[in-house]
């Protein structure tokens, strides 16, 4: 709510502010970092594109989050890639809102332990079928007649969300987990004590089961080629407050960082809760 987010790559870099222009160009090269140690590019000369083909766009995006980090996100502008040619399907689901509501009723009800598992930098995991080209970005060292070959998805192409998913529902899978009918975004193994249930909202996950089981679980999927981040107080998912009673048998959920937000955009709205 203090700092305003930078709309474009020159005013994060050169900002005004000294302690945000050092946070900023952290951020920055971090992106870079994260996106050489994957792979998702190679540099090639724009005489070895195939004949025909063009560059997507694309941009920096930067955001403060609510925890306090500065992001700033490469992302590849999906209106610009041309269907049938620079992607075909692209649906990816996330859990559903009723499945959510249910799950956060059953974990009081068998008083199962949560932990949030982030995983790090999902877009750059999904494996990509079609030859996409783009410019080299801003702050990269490049010549002038280079270009961007991507060898993995990224952040803003239409098919990124897809290809991830594909990918982690099948290291679920591999991993003794069933996937619901009816949702494809819930998940379980085990029964009794063993149960474990884990809901994917793109890469927020939210594990419930016992703690010995979470634990197993996540230590499993550090063999795999995720690498996850964890929260283990469930106090914020999808951004949703989550708030339960000192007996665990009572809970809320609620969005009222968003009244907040209301309020400061649009003047004259009045809160009706209050």
């Amino acid at each position: 709510d203090i700092f305003e987010n930078p709309k474009t790559f020159d005013d994060a870099w050169n900002h005004t502010c000294e302690f945000q222009r050092k946070r900023w160009r952290e951020a920055i090269n971090k992106e870079f970092d994260k996106m050489e140690s994957k792979r998702v590019w190679k540099k090639i000369k724009r005489s070895e594109m195939e004949k025909g083909r063009r560059c997507v766009k694309h941009k920096w995006v930067f955001e403060i989050k609510r925890s306090g980090i500065f992001r700033a996100r490469l992302v590849a502008c999906g209106y610009s890639q041309i269907p049938m040619q620079d992607y075909d399907a692209v649906y990816s689901p996330v859990v559903n809102d009723v499945t959510f509501r249910i799950a956060i009723i059953m974990m009081m009800v068998y008083q199962l332990d949560a932990v949030i598992f982030d995983i790090e930098t999902a877009f750059l995991l999904g494996d990509l079928k079609e030859l996409i080209y783009m410019d080299c970005p801003q702050g990269m060292n490049h010549k002038e007649d280079e270009c961007l070959l991507l060898t993995k998805t990224i952040y803003g192409l239409v098919q990124s969300s897809r290809q991830y998913n594909l990918k982690f529902v099948s290291t679920l899978k591999k991993l003794g987990f069933s996937q619901s009918v009816s949702d494809p975004c819930l998940f379980a193994r085990g029964t009794g004590d063993k149960l474990l249930i884990i809901l994917t909202y793109v890469d927020d996950n939210l594990t419930l089961g016992k703690s010995e089981e979470i634990k197993k679980f996540l230590e499993e999927l550090k063999e795999t080629e995720f690498t996850y981040t964890v929260e283990e107080n469930l106090q914020d998912y999808l951004s949703c407050e989550i708030r339960r009673s000192a007996d665990k048998m009572k809970g809320w959920i609620g969005q009222p960082h968003m009244v907040k937000k209301i309020e400061k955009t649009l003047p004259g709205f009045v809160d009706m809760t209050k």
